[in-house]
């Protein structure tokens, strides 16, 4: 029956230490590798080492969740920035009849135009994405 692990893994006391006695050797190691390692010393030092149930997923759920929301904000920032900070071309050159539609010049006004609409939408999903964070 393996017992449960129910003191925090804090590096500050031991069950070996009590009222600042220490008992040799083990009860430092027992200090250094249990409370700071996760892996508790049984009673039996020659019984297997008692571990503490560790938990990573939820911890790095939440930093990958943070960084791809941070990624995701800058760029939709770059993105925004670049659709409203560089001027658009104009389409039309000439007056009245004579009027040339310059092609190049809509396809890059149409580019700036999907450029704010992707920057919105990742801005909106790295808000999403670090609310759930």
């Amino acid at each position: 029956m393996m017992p449960g692990c129910d003191r925090s893994c804090s590096c500050s006391r031991g069950p070996k230490v009590e009222d600042g006695k220490w008992y040799g050797v083990r009860s430092y190691l027992h200090l250094f590798y249990e409370d700071c390692a996760g892996a508790a010393l049984s009673d039996d030092p020659e019984g297997p080492p008692i571990l503490c149930p560790r938990r990573p997923w939820p911890t790095l759920c939440w930093k990958i969740s943070l960084s791809s929301g941070a990624l995701l904000l800058l760029l939709g920032v770059a993105a925004l920035t670049t659709g409203y900070a560089v001027p658009p071309k104009l389409e039309g050159i000439g007056e009245g009849e004579f009027l040339v539609l310059d092609k190049r010049a809509a396809d890059y006004n149409q580019a700036l135009s999907i450029c704010r609409l992707a920057g919105t939408a990742l801005c909106m999903a790295a808000g999403i994405l670090l609310a759930i964070c």
